[in-house]
């Protein structure tokens, strides 16, 4: 018993003799960072109306801005999305991405980019790139251009459809090729509720998947899907047209004729009637041409509309069996 009482007094005296007269023990403050409130794939900005979809872009090129009009490729470049904002307009009629009507689809070509994001964006930075419309000028943003399929099909129950937005590549990427993608794809349940004479819609889901588990289209009676799909690729257009195409070819030689009229106009000055009868009726039937064309776009779509009740496109015509009886 006295050699433990004499062990912890001379422990009180070594600690007295270190410590230094004055100084007394206190604990600091540990700052623990704040967790970044990351927002998920889908965010909601207005129930069926908007919604942000942060769609991963795995190993994609990623740009890092030094200065405004000054930017260099990282590597290895670390994780990043895309984000794409999918929106009904004022009078819920159709649905936007980037600004341009998807549903019903506008005419070809459909330029849509995409704002580049790292993967762990919270929700502040989104509401500031929301705030500026998510511009090209953005502070630390890189809009690159997309190779996209865009589908639509009817799903189950009347008035409803699927709308499928798969992301298939990048324009270009640091070496100016494509950039392959198309893992996942976006998919958008629409709604519509009759309103007297017209129709108003409204989003149900917006998913993001594999394309493994995406909704699958229905068959028709030929076994052909139940579907309108569209391909686009930036790379394979021009002013004129798509390559390729006999339509292009047509713009491209009367383009180069009105070059040439409008270079040579002083000696052609005889034939300006008629240079200017034959322009405008190429104008007319060119426009009569793209509007046939979105009708018949429109007219899928509403045909997708009616659900179960409309008869799928390139149904076969049943044959009438007419016996005669003596």
């Amino acid at each position: 018993m006295m050699h433990s009482l004499a062990y912890f007094s001379l422990a009180a005296v070594v600690a007295a003799s270190v410590t230094p007269p004055g100084l007394s023990h206190r604990v600091e403050g540990i700052e623990v960072p704040a967790i970044k409130d990351i927002i998920p794939a889908v965010t909601v900005v207005q129930e069926n109306r908007t919604y942000a979809v942060k769609l991963e872009c795995a190993g994609c090129p990623f740009v890092s801005w030094e200065r405004p009009h000054e930017a260099e490729w990282q590597h290895p470049p670390p994780d990043n999305s895309l984000m794409l904002m999918f929106k009904l307009d004022e009078s819920q009629s159709a649905l936007l991405l980037d600004d341009h009507r998807i549903f019903p689809l506008d005419p070809m070509p459909l330029h849509i980019g995409a704002m580049q994001v790292p993967n762990d964006m919270d929700k502040g930075a989104l509401d500031e790139q929301m705030g500026r419309g998510f511009r090209p000028d953005a502070p630390g943003g890189m809009r690159f251009p997309l190779q996209y399929e865009h589908s639509v099909f009817r799903a189950e129950g009347p008035g409803s459809m699927w709308l499928q937005f798969n992301v298939t590549g990048l324009a270009f990427g640091e070496d100016t090729e494509p950039f392959q993608l198309g893992q996942n794809v976006i998919q958008v349940l629409l709604r519509a509720e009759d309103d007297e004479d017209d129709y108003k819609l409204s989003i149900g889901v917006v998913q993001v998947v594999q394309e493994k588990n995406m909704a699958q289209a229905p068959r028709m009676e030929c076994g052909r899907l139940a579907m309108v799909k569209t391909t686009f690729d930036p790379n394979q257009w021009d002013e004129f047209g798509k390559f390729g195409t006999w339509s292009r070819t047509w713009n491209l030689v009367i383009g180069r004729l009105g070059d040439y009229w409008s270079d040579h106009l002083e000696d052609n000055m005889m034939l300006l009637p008629l240079l200017v009868l034959l322009s405008v009726s190429i104008v007319m039937a060119s426009r009569f041409y793209q509007s046939r064309q979105q009708d018949d776009r429109d007219s899928d779509a509403e045909t997708a509309l009616l659900g179960h009740y409309a008869p799928p496109p390139y149904r076969d015509i049943p044959v009438i069996k007419i016996e005669e009886y003596d």
